[in-house]
């Protein structure tokens, strides 16, 4: 009997032993679990950051996209008031040229007349008596 109370002794030291090493071992989980948690949470509020500066800087991109698109529209339509105006203008001077062009081929014409004036008024001239005394005076 006292061999089997040794064997119990013997039996309860080794269960108590595997207790607590049991216990150890759930310790050594139970920081684990804590450290591998923390991590969890450490790794969700990057994710939560990283997407919220993705989020930021989708937002700043469409901004930005909105902004070109206006920006380029705003440079189409300037581009068409510029031609616009240089259409324009190059028709005015056109008209003016064409002007010029009208106004020295009557010049040019006026001169012609009143040098044939001219001519004619000193042909009619020279026939009046007296021409050829007058032309001495002069």
């Amino acid at each position: 009997m006292l061999e089997d109370l040794d064997q119990l002794a013997a039996r309860i030291g080794q269960l108590v032993q595997r207790t607590r090493q049991l216990h150890a071992e759930r310790d050594a989980l139970r920081v684990r679990l804590e450290a591998a948690e923390a991590e969890r949470s450490t790794l969700r509020q990057q994710r939560a950051e990283t997407e919220s500066r993705l989020q930021a800087l989708q937002a700043s991109v469409d901004a930005q996209g909105r902004e070109a698109e206006a920006v380029r529209a705003q440079a189409q339509d300037i581009e068409a008031g510029l031609r616009a105006t240089l259409e324009r203008q190059t028709a005015e001077h056109q008209a003016l040229q064409a002007r010029c062009e009208a106004r020295e081929s009557e010049l040019q014409r006026l001169r012609a007349v009143t040098t044939r004036a001219r001519e004619r008024i000193d042909a009619v001239l020279v026939r009046l008596p007296g021409a050829a005394a007058g032309q001495e005076h002069h």
